[in-house]
């Protein structure tokens, strides 16, 4: 299949992606995010889980060049375009890409711990695309309590566990970390225009835990002629955490 490179953080951040079918959002931009500089000094090692095209993981590398990240994927399509993207930006030493299953992890996996686990699951539960890797990469044909649960599994203790998923599901989602032994849980709404409903949801917490959950103030990612939000640019364009600017 034919590719592309497309970028993200204003053209910091490289991102080799098929022309046609799955293609990297601001997704992973926002969740990248979700750490900002005081976090970033407490992490080294990271899992990215379903690291896809290697979205989420080079936004965090372009704001934080410590760090090291595993990145693990499924699909062996969506590797090869990580390990490209790689090249494009320069992060030969920074990334270790892994074929593997979170819900049936190796036992190289399993003995693997990590700082922080980040995570963008698939979501779509529609009709399946019949492109089969756009289809893998989105369909959650999967129980979610499982991959969060296997996900923080690879935590250490008061290791750090971000998301992004549809707000919708943040009863499942929370029903999912408290069952699993995480706390301090720290969410902020997205919505797409203000007056209109929340569409995704960003969502850290620690493991083993009890701090009660905070919820912080709204995003608004555009402004009503469409154009990015003040906020929304700071975090989109010039990699500025969301905690930072709320």
């Amino acid at each position: 299949m034919m590719t592309e490179i497309d970028t993200l953080l204003n053209g910091k951040v490289k991102i080799v992606q098929f022309k046609k079918g799955v293609k990297v959002s601001s997704d992973a931009v926002l969740l990248a995010s979700v750490i900002n500089e005081k976090l970033s000094k407490k992490i080294k090692s990271v899992l990215d889980v379903g690291v896809g095209a290697g979205g989420v993981s080079f936004c965090l590398l372009n704001r934080f060049p410590h760090l090291k990240i595993t990145g693990i994927d499924i699909q062996d399509e969506m590797l090869l375009l990580a390990e490209k993207g790689i090249k494009e930006n320069g992060f030969f030493s920074n990334i270790t890409l892994i074929k593997e299953n979170i819900l049936k992890p190796s036992k190289t996996l399993k003995n693997l711990e990590f700082d922080l686990v980040i995570t963008n699951p698939p979501y779509y539960k529609g009709n399946k695309s019949p492109d089969f890797i756009k289809a893998n990469a989105h369909s959650e044909n999967f129980d979610l309590n499982e991959w969060i649960k296997m996900s923080v599994k690879r935590l250490k203790n008061s290791g750090t566990f971000a998301m992004i998923h549809k707000a919708e599901r943040l009863d499942d989602i929370l029903t999912a970390l408290k069952t699993n032994g995480m706390g301090k849980i720290e969410i902020v709404f997205l919505y797409s225009k203000i007056n209109e409903l929340a569409n995704r949801v960003l969502i850290k917490a620690k493991k083993a835990f009890k701090s009660p959950a905070v919820i912080y103030s709204p995003v608004i990612l555009h402004n009503d002629d469409g154009s990015y939000s003040k906020v929304a640019k700071s975090i989109l364009e010039d990699g500025k955490s969301v905690f930072d600017c709320l």
